[in-house]
């Protein structure tokens, strides 16, 4: 039951309505479009794919596996260093 007495919050207002990261179904205004059109360019050049996103990727995940890639060291002198002794 809503109290007239009490100010609204959050909750009653439905701001807390959808998911998180999931935009909203009402018409935005002039400057959020222009805004959100900004948003959706890359910032330089042409937008590259997400490495997450590439078959061998997938395939790692499918497989439980570790992702592809060369590895190698820190470069911060810390790297463990394993031995027979």
């Amino acid at each position: 039951m809503s109290n007239p007495e009490l100010p609204d919050t959050a909750m009653a207002t439905g701001n807390d309505e959808g998911s998180p990261g999931e935009r909203s179904t009402g018409p935005l205004a002039e400057d959020e479009r222009t805004l959100l059109e900004e948003l959706d360019k890359p910032a330089e050049g042409t937008a590259q794919p997400a490495v997450e996103d590439s078959p061998e990727v997938a395939t790692a995940v499918d497989d439980d596996a570790p992702l592809p890639g060369s590895g190698g060291g820190n470069d911060d002198g810390l790297d463990a260093e394993f031995t027979d002794r």
